[in-house]
């Protein structure tokens, strides 16, 4: 956990100091978080077993808000924070797509009716339909969690040696 976090940090202060592009760079510190966040709950759920259930919906949504960043960074590297483009950049490179990948975006009627632009937007769409549906579905489900541990309706069965 020290190690984790000392790393981490020194990478977080290296980034303060060369704060040169803050649109990816804001993304980059939020990614190097995870590392001390995870760790630090980690521990304290072992050192504290009964505040567990309470850091594990901290580290489920942190790794949620973690997925959104990680996409918002690579639309952010690959264009500039400029989604058209990321769309531009994806429809030249449309054709190194094998199956099954070339299935994204085809419930998109412009994917299946358009170019490869329509294809590559379509992709892009789906592809961040997905990571917020990780989003708002890994909280909310932390927070299910939670709550059927907490009212006890769920115990599980101890293991056997079979």
């Amino acid at each position: 956990t020290l190690i984790g976090s000392l790393i981490s940090g020194w990478h977080v202060t290296s980034h303060l100091r060369n704060f040169h592009n803050p649109v990816v760079q804001r993304k980059v510190l939020a990614i190097l978080w995870m590392a001390p966040i995870y760790s630090t709950t980690s521990w304290f759920s072992l050192v504290f077993p009964a505040a567990e259930a309470y850091l594990s919906i901290v580290k489920d949504c942190y790794e949620a808000y973690v997925v959104y960043v990680f996409l918002s960074f690579l639309v952010s590297v690959m264009g500039n924070g400029d989604r058209d483009i990321v769309v531009a950049k994806l429809s030249a490179h449309g054709t190194h797509l094998k199956m099954p990948f070339t299935w994204c975006g085809m419930c998109h009627r412009d994917a299946r009716d358009g170019g490869s632009r329509h294809r590559a937007n379509a992709i892009l769409t789906q592809c961040q339909a997905f990571a917020m549906q990780f989003v708002l579905c890994k909280p909310v489900l932390a927070m299910c969690n939670f709550m059927v541990n907490h009212l006890g309706m769920w115990k599980p069965e101890p293991h056997e040696g079979k």
